[in-house]
């Protein structure tokens, strides 16, 4: 005797093996292969599933496991620094869309309760489908992914009030004070998780990990998981972000990664019987029946909810290129609208016809979710260049050039003011060199320059922006953006308008070294490596290897890495001089009131006395090379040294 939900099981992962598979051979987003395979298999396609219930369960903790990852890769302050965007952005963003498809849908013949349950419709954004796209680009985290989800988050408390606004809108009455008490639940149950993260959970994860038993881990993660989703669902709320909340505290509990390493594999496959059961949804039947309505209706969806949510990023004071690439994130119906049109049919606001129309419409604005964000750089690059209002362009917080009583001149441009952003403008700043930093968060922005930081708003993309920071005379410009997208735009713009500044690029991913190149940038970073040559360099040091075989080792692999295995020359220079045996290469500063300054080379004869050769000497904007024994050193020269350790530091000690 079989077990049916088996053979759906081994059925939707033959199609999806087998569309996922050509879609990779396509070159096209994995999300489309399980949603074709949903509609392959599903009621209205070849009828092989026949527990579509049991395989809906399955998505629920797909979407779950999903949205608890992310959750782990946040924390509550990254989530407290995206109360703005959260609340006022998705706040304007849901009222908005509201009224823009409530008119439309009014104006095509729909009465006004019905018109405005359209709007509520069209204003929640596919959350998990999102996310899964950010997570596959390594989006998640650039300043336009976490506005999207503080928006999205929004939007997935909206649903609450909006699932009880359905019966006063049918004329059912009720449901106001309703809203109200479960309004009061989420903000007990926001609470609840903010001082569970603080003390409960970390207590207890540290107990259990004391065990050092990995099934009880990874079993207590899941149950803290799906008991928070679980108890928010008790609560009236989603199970999707009970499950984000769940997230926010396992990571603020210090053990975190672990518990995303445990709980990665499963989400994978759970989040992929989502996507098929979202499939299983559409109707080709009703698809063909109304092909041009279809399209006419999904170009207004995206054209419209682009337009409302790009302008409110946009107004909150972000550049045009954020608000692109975050309206288009955002231009897709969520699975929400799924329950919302259900709960709507069922009190009578729209048919059963309007509904299968409205649910074709849903899903395939999913389905071209991925193809939206993927062409969204694109349209920001097109759009920018328009001669368009400037507070479009820079955003409404964009303030025109102040006349600076400080030229800058021969300054780094720090592109980004993250952890890397912040550790290069400490080391510029005790270090006396001259920095101006480009940053889009406006919040970030204000409190800096509170601070006395040299700091101004605006999208260091722009070549406009950079002339703020006086591109034309910097020494170097650093790109320590998390987004990959817009650090190959930063880089080209930046070549483009001076192709003599120097560009050190940091990226996540060795595929983005040979696009960076290509556009320009002198040096990149790429951080999986530089941690790995760390790694090995620690280790090698213990075991008492010279530092420069330790050199040796690192520049070989950084030459193979960049590109150099087949004898190429590399454009990116790691080291400005070459690894000699035994030999230190340093660069020494002339202190105000030293000894040497006054004296030519001949007097202090630093090959005889102190067994060290001067291979140059740069003094302001000007370096010399190889002087001769009649230079005169004088204060703050910047000497050029080469000899052992030994010699160098004998040497410094006399100035």
């Amino acid at each position: 005797m079989g077990i049916p939900l088996l053979s759906d099981i081994t059925i939707i992962f033959l199609f999806a093996a087998l569309a996922l598979f050509i879609a990779g051979k396509l070159k096209i987003p994995e999300i489309m292969g399980y949603l074709i395979t949903g509609v392959l298999v599903g009621p209205n396609g070849f009828k092989l599933i026949h527990g579509v219930e049991q395989v809906d369960m399955m998505a629920q903790i797909g979407v779950v496991l999903l949205l608890f990852t992310i959750g782990i890769e946040f924390s509550l302050a990254t989530l407290i620094s995206l109360k703005r965007p959260a609340i006022f952005g998705g706040g304007l963003q849901v009222t908005g869309t509201i009224i823009v498809f409530a008119v439309i849908a009014y104006l095509g013949g729909y009465s006004m309760n019905s018109a405005v349950f359209v709007g509520m419709m069209a204003a929640v954004s596919g959350t998990a489908i999102m996310l899964k796209v950010f997570a596959a680009r390594g989006e998640v985290d650039s300043l336009y992914g976490r506005i999207a989800l503080a928006v999205s988050i929004f939007q997935d408390i909206a649903v609450i009030p909006m699932m009880f606004m359905v019966p006063v809108l049918a004329g059912q009455g009720g449901g106001i004070g309703e809203v109200g008490l479960l309004l009061g639940k989420a903000v007990l149950i926001v609470v609840f998780v903010f001082f569970g993260a603080r003390t409960i959970v970390p207590k207890i994860l540290y107990h259990v990990a004391s065990t050092r038993n990995r099934e009880l881990f990874m079993i207590t993660i899941v149950l803290l998981c799906l008991g928070v989703a679980w108890f928010t669902s008790m609560a009236g709320l989603s199970l999707a972000l009970g499950a984000f909340l769940a997230g926010i505290v396992v990571s603020e509990s210090g053990y975190g990664q672990q518990a995303l390493g445990d709980v990665v594999p499963f989400k994978d496959v759970f989040t992929g019987f989502f996507f098929v059961s979202i499939g299983m949804l559409l109707n080709p039947a009703v698809v063909m029946a109304n092909p041009v309505a279809i399209i006419v209706s999904l170009l207004l969806l995206v054209l419209f909810k682009f337009a409302v949510t790009g302008f409110v990023v946009n107004i909150l004071g972000y550049p045009m290129r954020v608000a692109v690439l975050s309206g288009l994130s955002l231009a897709q119906v969520s699975e929400f609208s799924f329950i919302l049109g259900a709960a709507g049919a069922a009190a009578g606001l729209i048919d059963a016809d309007t509904y299968s129309f409205l649910i074709a419409v849903t899903v395939i604005s999913m389905a071209t979710t991925p193809f939206l964000i993927v062409a969204a750089p694109k349209l920001a690059d097109i759009l920018s260049v328009l001669p368009l209002p400037t507070k479009l362009r820079f955003g409404y917080l964009h303030e025109k050039k102040e006349d600076d009583s400080k030229e800058l001149i021969d300054h780094i441009i720090i592109a980004g003011f993250g952890l890397n952003g912040r550790n290069t403008a400490r080391a510029a700043k005790e270090t006396g060199i001259d920095f101006v930093v480009i940053e889009m968060n406006p919040e970030t922005v204000k409190k800096e320059r509170e601070l006395g930081t040299p700091i101004f708003y605006g999208d260091a993309s722009q070549s406009a922006v950079l002339e703020h920071g006086s591109l034309r005379s910097a020494r170097i410009v650093v790109v320590t953006l998390p987004d990959p997208v817009a650090v190959r735009k930063v880089v080209e713009t930046a070549r483009r308008e001076n192709p003599t500044v120097y560009i050190l690029a940091r990226t996540r991913y060795i595929t983005e070294i040979k696009p960076l190149k290509d556009l320009g940038a002198d040096e990149i970073i790429v951080e999986e490596y530089e941690t790995a040559i760390e790694t090995f360099s620690r280790v090698l040091r213990k075991y008492q290897i010279p530092a420069e075989e330790i050199e040796r080792i690192a520049s070989s692999i950084r030459f193979e890495v960049h590109g150099g295995s087949n004898g190429s020359e590399s454009r990116v220079a790691y080291n400005e001089g070459v690894c000699l045996t035994g030999m230190n290469i340093k660069n020494v500063t002339v202190p105000v009131g030293s000894p040497v300054s006054g004296k030519t080379l001949r007097e202090l004869d630093l090959r005889f006395r102190y067994n060290v050769s001067l291979l140059a000497v740069r003094r302001g904007q000007q370096v010399m090379a190889n002087p001769g024994s009649g230079f005169l050193l004088d204060e703050r020269d910047e000497l050029v040294l080469m000899g052992d350790d030994d010699a160098v530091q004998n040497f410094m000690k006399s100035l």
